[in-house]
C-alpha cells in the first residue's frame, strides 16, 4: 500500500486549495516536507488522520476549529475537506472528508469513499489501515519525546504503545475478541437462564452460585481485556510527566526562589517604607493644628497662671462661707479664732467673691489648655519616634530629640525621597534577575515532581494488575466450572434445566477455544514482531545490539547472548522506537495477506520481512531529539527503512537531509507568511526556495504548500 497524493481545502491555516504528491518511486522511497514552527506541520499530519478516521493525534489542539479563518471570514459557509488517494495491490482507494464553520463544532462530516473511481464504505479502508494502527503510522513530533517502548527495570515501565491491539487487528484478530464477546453474552442471555423460582431450592441455590461466579469470571476476563489500553495510556501519560519533571531542577529551582525571595524582599521593604512615610506624612499634616496652636496655648497657660498668682483666680469658696467666717471671726472650717491679718484676708477673699463664677471659668480653661498641651507633646512625641524608626530603617539623619512638626517633615521628605530610589533600585535589580536567569518553574501550586510520582503509582498498580490478573481468571474459571457441574447435576432431573447447562457446556468450550487462539495470535505475534524489530533496527544503524520483546511487547535491547539489558540514550531510545514503527509497517502487509487467506494460525509466527515490503509511515520531526551524530545516522538510514516514508520536518538541518536527496521523490516546502516572521529562504539542490516571508498587511498567519523538487 503507497499514498498517492493528499488534496486539502481550506484546512486548518492552509486556506484555499493544497496538493501533496508522495514519491512512489521505489528508487526514493522519502517524500520530505520541510515547513518552519507555525506553519502547520501537526495540522498536516492530522490532515491524514482526519480523512481517515476522522480522528487526531494526542495532543491536537482546537479539532472544533478546522476550517481556515480567513475563508469563513470570506464565507461564513465555508467548507473544508481533505482527500487522501492511496493504493493497495491493484486497487486505488479515495477517502474524502468534508465539514464546514457550522458542523465542525459538533464533530459532524462528511465521509466518501471510493474504490477505482466506485462508491465503497468505510470497512474497505479499515481492513488496510484499522484504526489500531492511527498511532503507529502517522507519529506527531511530540510522541518521539514521549513514547516509550521500553521494558525497563523501574517499576511500572514498559511500552505505551498497545501493539498487542495493533498486530491482533493487522491478523483480523479482532475476530476473535468479538466471537468471544459474542460467547460471553451468549452464556449470560436470557434464553439460557433456567426458569426461577424452580421448586427445589437445592438447585435454585446452586443456579445462583453459578451465575454469580460466571459474573466473576466475564467482569475479570473483561477487565484482562481492557488491562492493556489501559495500561499503554497510563505509561504515556506517567512518560510525559516524568519528561515534564525532569525539566526541572529542584536544587536550582530553590536556589533561584531563594534569590528571587531575596530581591523581591528588597523591592517589597522599599514599597512597606514608602507606605509608612506616606501614613506618617498624612497623621503629620492631621496634626498640623498642634503645631500653630502651640505658641497661643502656652501664651494662655502663662497668662492664667500670673492671674492666679495676682489673686485673681481666687479658690472657689462660696460668699456664706466667708460671711460666717467674718461674723463669728473664728474659722468655719477649723473653729480657730481669726488674727487680725486673717481677718484682713478673709475681707479681701470676700471682696472678690462677685468674680467666683468667672475665676472658676478661667481654671477650668486652664485645666483644658494643659491637657491639650500635653497630648501635642505626647502626640509629637510618638510621631517623632515612628520618623526616628523609619529613618534609621532607610539610613537617614533621624531627627533630634526635641524636634518640632516642621523639622519631622523634612526628615519625612527625605525619607520618601530615599524610599522612592530603593523601590526604583529594588524594581530595576528584579525584572534584570528574573530576565537573566531562566530557570524554568513548575506551574503555581503544583509539583510536577508529585504529579510524575501519582502516574507512575497507576501504572504501578496496572502493572501488577496485568501481572496477577491470569491467575485470578483460571481461578475463577475453575471456579464457574465447578459451580456449573454441580449445578448440572442438582437439576438433571429437570429436562428445561439440562437442555440449557448442555448449551451453556458448549458455549464455553467455543469460547476457550477462541481465547487460546487469541493467545496464539500474541505469541506469533510477539515472535514475528521481535525478529522484524531487530532486521529494522539494523538497516537503520549498524550496532550490535539484540532487541527482546516481552510478553507485553515491551522491549529490552541486550548484547547478543547476554542477558544484562543496555542502558540506551535519549538518541538511541528514537533510534528503537522508528525501529518499533518500522517493524509494525513491514508487518502490516504480510499480516494483512494471512488475514486474507485466514491461515492466521498456520503462518503467524514464522514470516519474514523486509525492507522491500511495508506500509508507509508519516513521521512528524523524527530527529528533533537527537543530537548531530545520530540525526545524520537516522536521516541516512530513512530511505532503508520503508518503500515510502513521509518526513515532515523544520528546514534548520536542511543540510543534513540533503544528504539523501538522491532518495528524496518528492520535496515540498510549507511557505509562511505573516507579520511576525522573517524573510527566510531554503537552498535545495542548489536552489534557493521561499521558506517564509513577513508581511505587515497579514492579519494572520497563512501557509501554503510549494512542491520543489
Amino acid at each position: 500500500m503507497k499514498f498517492i497524493a493528499l488534496v486539502m481545502r481550506n484546512w486548518r491555516s492552509f486556506h484555499g486549495d493544497h496538493r501533496v504528491k508522495f514519491s512512489l518511486d521505489p528508487r526514493k522511497p522519502v517524500t520530505l516536507i520541510l515547513g518552519p514552527n507555525g506553519a502547520g506541520k501537526t495540522a498536516l499530519l492530522n490532515a491524514f488522520t482526519w480523512a481517515l478516521y476522522g480522528e487526531f493525534t494526542d495532543g491536537f489542539e482546537h479539532p472544533e476549529k478546522l476550517v481556515n479563518i480567513d475563508a469563513v471570514e470570506m464565507d461564513p459557509a465555508a467548507e473544508t475537506w481533505v482527500e487522501l488517494t492511496l493504493a493497495h495491490e491493484e486497487d486505488e482507494f479515495r477517502v474524502r472528508r468534508v465539514t464546514d464553520a457550522r458542523r465542525q463544532l459538533a464533530g459532524e462530516y462528511d465521509l466518501t469513499v471510493t474504490k477505482n473511481g466506485e462508491r465503497a464504505v468505510e470497512d474497505d479502508i479499515y481492513r488496510i489501515l484499522p484504526k489500531a494502527l492511527k498511532d503507529l503510522f502517522f507519529f506527531p513530533a511530540e510522541t518521539f519525546s514521549t513514547a516509550n517502548v521500553l521494558e525497563g527495570s523501574g517499576p511500572g515501565e514498559g511500552s505505551s504503545l498497545n501493539i498487542g491491539q495493533a498486530i491482533r487487528s493487522l491478523l483480523s484478530g479482532d475476530i476473535y475478541d468479538r466471537a468471544i464477546e459474542d460467547l460471553r453474552r451468549a452464556i449470560e442471555s436470557e434464553a439460557l437462564k433456567p426458569p426461577k423460582n424452580y421448586s427445589d431450592h437445592t438447585v435454585e441455590e446452586a443456579r445462583r452460585k453459578y451465575e454469580q461466579a460466571q459474573e466473576e469470571l466475564n467482569s475479570a476476563e473483561r477487565r484482562r481485556d481492557d488491562l492493556p489500553g489501559l495500561l499503554a495510556d497510563a505509561r504515556e501519560k506517567a512518560s510525559r510527566a516524568k519528561k515534564n519533571a525532569e525539566r526541572y531542577n529542584p536544587e536550582e529551582i530553590k536556589k533561584w526562589e531563594r534569590e528571587y525571595e531575596q530581591q523581591a524582599g528588597r523591592l517589597q521593604e522599599a514599597s512597606d517604607a514608602i507606605q509608612r512615610a506616606h501614613v506618617l506624612y498624612v497623621n503629620l499634616a492631621r496634626k498640623a493644628h498642634l503645631h500653630f496652636t502651640q505658641s497661643a496655648v502656652y501664651s494662655a497657660i502663662s497668662q492664667l497662671d500670673l492671674a492666679e498668682k495676682a489673686g485673681l483666680m481666687p479658690p472657689r469658696i462660696h460668699e456664706s462661707v466667708l460671711d460666717k467666717t467674718l461674723r463669728d471671726c473664728r474659722c468655719t472650717l477649723c473653729g480657730e479664732p481669726l488674727s487680725e491679718a486673717a481677718n484682713d484676708r478673709i475681707k479681701t477673699l470676700r471682696s472678690h467673691v462677685a468674680d467666683a463664677r468667672v475665676a472658676v471659668r478661667g481654671m477650668e480653661t486652664r485645666s483644658l489648655l494643659m491637657r491639650h498641651a500635653n497630648l501635642k507633646d505626647t502626640e509629637v512625641a510618638h510621631l517623632r519616634e515612628d520618623v526616628a524608626s523609619l529613618a534609621a530603617a532607610l539610613g537617614v539623619a533621624g531627627p533630634q530629640q526635641d524636634a518640632d512638626m516642621r523639622m519631622l517633615q523634612a526628615v519625612l521628605r527625605t525619607c520618601i525621597d530615599v524610599a522612592d530610589r530603593l523601590y526604583s533600585k529594588a524594581s530595576r535589580e528584579l525584572t534584570e534577575f528574573t530576565d537573566a536567569h531562566d530557570v524554568e518553574r513548575p506551574p503555581e501550586g503544583q509539583s510536577p515532581v508529585e504529579i510524575a510520582m501519582v502516574k507512575q503509582k497507576s501504572v504501578d498498580v496496572l502493572e501488577a494488575e496485568s501481572k496477577g490478573i491470569e491467575s485470578e481468571i483460571e481461578a475463577l474459571s475453575a471456579k464457574a466450572r465447578e459451580s456449573l457441574a454441580d449445578y448440572t447435576k442438582k437439576s438433571s432431573k429437570s429436562e428445561v434445566h439440562k437442555r440449557k447447562t448442555v448449551a451453556i457446556e458448549i458455549l464455553r468450550e467455543v469460547k476457550e477455544f477462541f481465547d487460546a487462539a487469541r493467545k496464539g495470535l500474541n505469541q506469533f505475534g510477539r515472535e514475528d514482531f521481535e525478529k522484524a524489530i531487530n532486521e529494522t533496527y539494523l538497516d537503520l544503524i549498524a550496532k550490535p545490539y539484540e532487541i527482546h520483546v516481552g510478553e507485553d511487547f515491551g522491549i529490552t535491547v541486550r548484547f547478543p547472548g547476554k542477558g544484562e539489558v543496555i542502558p540506551l540514550s535519549q538518541s538511541e531510545k528514537v533510534l528503537v522506537l522508528i525501529a518499533f514503527l518500522g517493524a509494525i509497517a513491514r508487518l502490516a502487509p504480510l499480516y494483512e495477506e494471512i488475514a486474507r487467506n485466514r491461515l492466521q494460525l498456520k503462518r503467524a509466527g514464522s514470516v519474514a520481512t523486509s525492507r522491500r515490503q511495508g506500509f508507509p509511515v508519516v513521521l512528524d520531526s523524527p530527529t528533533s531529539p537527537l543530537d548531530d551524530e545520530y540525526e545524520s545516522d537516522v536521516v541516512n538510514a530513512l530511505p532503508n527503512l520503508l518503500p515510502q516514508v513521509v518526513v515532515i520536518v523544520s528546514a534548520k538541518s536542511v543540510a543534513v537531509w540533503e544528504e539523501i536527496a538522491g532518495s528524496v521523490g518528492s520535496a515540498n516546502i510549507m511557505e509562511l507568511t505573516s507579520r511576525s516572521s522573517s524573510n527566510r529562504t531554503v537552498r535545495w539542490n542548489g536552489k534557493d526556495h521561499t521558506y517564509s516571508a513577513q508581511d505587515d498587511g497579514a492579519t494572520r498567519a497563512r501557509t501554503r504548500i510549494t512542491t520543489i523538487s
